[in-house]
């Protein structure tokens, strides 16, 4: 009777019933990253539906989670994936060691990245990027472990832990990694255009880099002019690409040029253009916002919120 009860339970996780879609929630992969896993490395073989759909089982389910587990702590895809179930338990460590490393996997990314960065261990740093953006899909990687680290950084520079060379290190990296995900999200014939742009004097580019690769995710046609641009190029940029839609970046303590630079770009655009003002110091152009009757962003999960509608 035992060994009837447990053949029982052995189908039943083999049991295929998942779409995609839901193996994607249950393990924090994304369903480009399974898709991967699956055809060029052969980490799992997912049955059909009767339409062709993919079908995956809890026995799917938990594989990926270990073979996330192994590469978030270092292992190429390539060489785990071929690993055995009893391989690939010894190489994660045990259940509730699986459990704690899937706690909290974004900042296990960020802590290995800033160890990197302070020892100028560039390879090491860059191939934590890379893991992360093999794992996690675009937007969480900009809202979870992109974001998160500028902060870090910043703050590292600030209070002497890092130096100059230690900022720019990361930063260009960081750079590298966002230019990259650019390619992934074409966009389609009839997508919406978006101008992304900081003004002149505006120097700070990286928050204005995140919202474009969010827009892009979300299936808008980017026009990333980038940073420092005087009013009248920002105002041809929209008219040139018939944009109903730009986005400025403010990060810098506020003085009388951006101020006017702002008050210029609202004198020029057309009022049916929409313009969202984000950034660490978007809020102390306020008056200037509400004057010109533009919308103020609180943080990236505001502006994607405003993208997907």
């Amino acid at each position: 009777m035992r060994v009837e009860q447990d053949a029982s339970a052995v189908n039943a996780t083999r049991s295929p019933r998942y779409r995609i879609g839901v193996v994607s929630r249950l393990t924090g992969l994304s369903t480009d990253v399974v898709r991967v896993w699956e055809r060029r490395y052969g980490a799992i073989q997912p049955a059909r539906s009767d339409g062709g759909s993919r079908l995956y089982s809890d026995a799917d389910i938990s594989r990926l989670r270990r073979l996330r587990q192994a590469v978030e702590k270092g292992h190429a895809i390539g060489q785990v994936a071929a690993l055995s179930e009893s391989e690939l338990e010894q190489l994660t460590g045990s259940h509730q060691a699986q459990a704690d490393a899937l706690g909290d996997p974004y900042r296990t990314t960020c802590e290995r990245f800033l160890e990197a960065v302070a020892r100028m261990d560039v390879i090491a740093a860059d191939a934590e990027l890379a893991r992360a953006a093999t794992l996690f899909p675009a937007r969480v990687l900009v809202k979870n472990i992109v974001a998160p680290l500028l902060v870090e950084i910043g703050e590292r520079w600030a209070h002497k832990e890092y130096g100059i060379a230690n900022e720019h290190v990361a930063s260009n990296l960081l750079r590298n990694l966002l230019s990259s995900l650019f390619r992934l999200y074409p966009p389609a014939d009839s997508a919406e255009s978006i101008v992304l742009a900081t003004p002149s004097g505006e120097r700070h580019e990286f928050g204005l880099l995140l919202a474009a690769l969010v827009a892009a995710t979300r299936g808008w046609r980017v026009v990333y002019l980038g940073a420092d641009l005087p009013a009248i190029e920002i105002v041809r940029a929209v008219r040139l690409s018939r944009s109903r839609y730009l986005a400025l970046s403010i990060a810098a303590p506020p003085d009388q040029k951006t101020d006017q630079e702002m008050s210029a770009i609202a004198d020029q655009l057309s009022p049916n253009t929409r313009v969202w003002v984000g950034g660490s110091e978007a809020e102390r152009y306020r008056d200037v916002v509400n004057r010109a009757n533009w919308t103020l962003i609180r943080d990236l999960d505001d502006l994607d919120d405003r993208l997907k509608r």
